[in-house]
C-alpha cells in the first residue's frame, strides 16, 4: 500500500515527534511518502520518499495548494494522511480535485472549536477522547501516541547538574507558553518543601523567571531549558506535574507512567481515564494543586500502589508498537470499504 503523510508546520513539539515516529515505523509495512518542510528531511528513514514542500506559508495560498495537489497527483497514494489542523484544512480544500480512489485520514492532536474540515475525511484519528468531542464524523477512533523509551536506570546524582542534590523533586516538562500554565505550578510550590525542575523553552521564560524571583523561591525552582534527556530527568524525579489549561495528549504523562513515575495533572485530555481520579485536579485551581502535591509528598509509597493500574495502562497503550498497530488497522479497514 502506498501511504502519503502530510505535515504543514515547521515547529518542534509533540506533533512533530509523533509524525516522525509514525512514519519511520510505517515504512516497515508500506511504501511511505512524506510531504513536509525541508528541515525535517534528515529525520526520516532512508526508505521513506521525502517531498520537500513548505506548507507553513498559509493554508489559503493558491500557489502552495496547487503544489500540494500536483505532488499528491504524482504520488498517487491509496491513503492520504493529514496531521493537525493546517494540513487537514489544506487537504479538505483540494479534496474536490483529488481522485476519489484516495482514502483520506486526518489526525486531530488537540481540542479545536472549528472541525468542519475534519468532517470531510474518511476517518479521523484523535489522540484522546477529549479532542474528538464535538466531531460529527462517525468514522473516528482514539489512538494514543506511542513513546519509544530505552532501558533507563535511576542515577542518584543525575540531577546534581541542576543544583538539585536532595529533597522531594517535581519535574514539569513542556513549552514555556501560557497554555501550559507553569505560573500556577510555581505558585503552588511556594509554601512547600520541594524542588521544582522545569524543562523547556518558550516565550514565557523571562516572565516565569521573574515570578520565581518575586516569590523569592530561587532555591526551589530550576529552569533546565531545552533538553534531549527528558526521560532521564523524569525517572530521577519523584513526581511529574502537568499544570496545563488544555492538552490533547501529553507525551510527558506517557513517558512518566512508562518509567513508573506518578503524574499529577489538571483535568485535561483523557487524564481522568488514565490517572487515579484523586490525582486529577481542576484547571487553574491553585489550592487543589498545592494540596495534592503535599499529599503525594507525605504519602509517597502508599500513592505508588494507587498508580499501578495507570502504569499497566501505559504499557498497553502508550508504546510505538501499539500506536502503529492501531493505525495500520484503520488503514486496512478503510481501504476495503
Amino acid at each position: 500500500m502506498r501511504v502519503c503523510q502530510v505535515l504543514a508546520g515547521d515547529e518542534e513539539g509533540g506533533l512533530e515527534k509523533h509524525f516522525e515516529e509514525l512514519c519511520n515505523r510505517l515504512v516497515s509495512y508500506h511504501e511511505v511518502h512524506v510531504i513536509a518542510h525541508e528541515k525535517y528531511r534528515e529525520r526520516f528513514d532512508e526508505k521513506i520518499v521525502f517531498h520537500s514542500l513548505d506548507l507553513s506559508k498559509g493554508r489559503k495560498n493558491i500557489f502552495i495548494l496547487f503544489c500540494l495537489f500536483r505532488l499528491i497527483k504524482i504520488i498517487e497514494p491509496q491513503i492520504l494522511h493529514a496531521h493537525a489542523n493546517k494540513a487537514v484544512d489544506m487537504i479538505a480544500t483540494i479534496k474536490p480535485f483529488l481522485s476519489g480512489k484516495i482514502k483520506l485520514v486526518a489526525s486531530l492532536h488537540s481540542q479545536k472549536r472549528k472541525l468542519s474540515s475534519f468532517e470531510k475525511f474518511d476517518h479521523v484519528i484523535g489522540v484522546s477522547h477529549t479532542v474528538l468531542q464535538g466531531l460529527k464524523n462517525r468514522h473516528k477512533s482514539v489512538v494514543y501516541n506511542g513513546v519509544a523509551l530505552q532501558d533507563i536506570k535511576k542515577d542518584p546524582s543525575y540531577l546534581d547538574q541542576f543544583g538539585i542534590y536532595d529533597g522531594f523533586v517535581i519535574c514539569a516538562v513542556g513549552r514555556l507558553e501560557s497554555i501550559k500554565n507553569f505560573s500556577l505550578l510555581i505558585r503552588a510550590v511556594k509554601e512547600l518543601d520541594v524542588k521544582l525542575l522545569i524543562v523547556g523553552e518558550g516565550s514565557e521564560k523571562d516572565k516565569l523567571q521573574k515570578l520565581v524571583n518575586e516569590l523569592n523561591i530561587e532555591e526551589k525552582v530550576r529552569f533546565a531549558g531545552f533538553r534531549r534527556d527528558v526521560p532521564e530527568i523524569i525517572i530521577n524525579s519523584d513526581i511529574c506535574v502537568i499544570s496545563s489549561d488544555r492538552e490533547g495528549f501529553s507525551y510527558v504523562m506517557a513517558e512518566a507512567l512508562l518509567l513508573g513515575v506518578p503524574v499529577l495533572s489538571t483535568e485535561v485530555g483523557d487524564m481522568k481515564k488514565i490517572l487515579p481520579t484523586s490525582f486529577v485536579v481542576p484547571v487553574n485551581d491553585l489550592e487543589s494543586l498545592r494540596s495534592k502535591i503535599y499529599f503525594l509528598q507525605e504519602h509517597y509509597m502508599e500513592v505508588l500502589a494507587q498508580y499501578e493500574k495507570s502504569f499497566q495502562f501505559a504499557k498497553k497503550h502508550f508504546t510505538l508498537d501499539a500506536m502503529v498497530e492501531s493505525v495500520l488497522h484503520i488503514y486496512s479497514k478503510i481501504v476495503k470499504v
